[in-house]
């Protein structure tokens, strides 16, 4: 939705509602949006499944050192 038009939704919103009214419809769309972010946390199966894989890859060559990962050249001094 442009700018224009929620300007005019608000405007009118603005006119028609009470008080009262503008705090519940401000309470529901903020509602909304944390629940559309909200993070869903892992269950301790998935948990456990992303571990094994990890140390599996981990056993089999498959991995990045940090430096690697990050780019960082480090200079040897002797």
């Amino acid at each position: 939705m442009s700018t224009v038009a929620l300007n005019s939704l608000l405007d009118y919103l603005t006119a028609v509602l009470t008080k009262d009214n503008k705090q519940w419809l401000a309470d529901h769309l903020y509602q909304q949006v944390r629940s559309e972010n909200a993070v869903t946390p892992y269950t301790m199966e998935e948990i456990d499944t992303m571990l094994h894989e990890a140390e599996e890859d981990y056993a089999a060559g498959r991995y990045k050192t940090n430096d690697e990962m990050f780019g960082h050249k480090r200079d040897i001094v002797v």
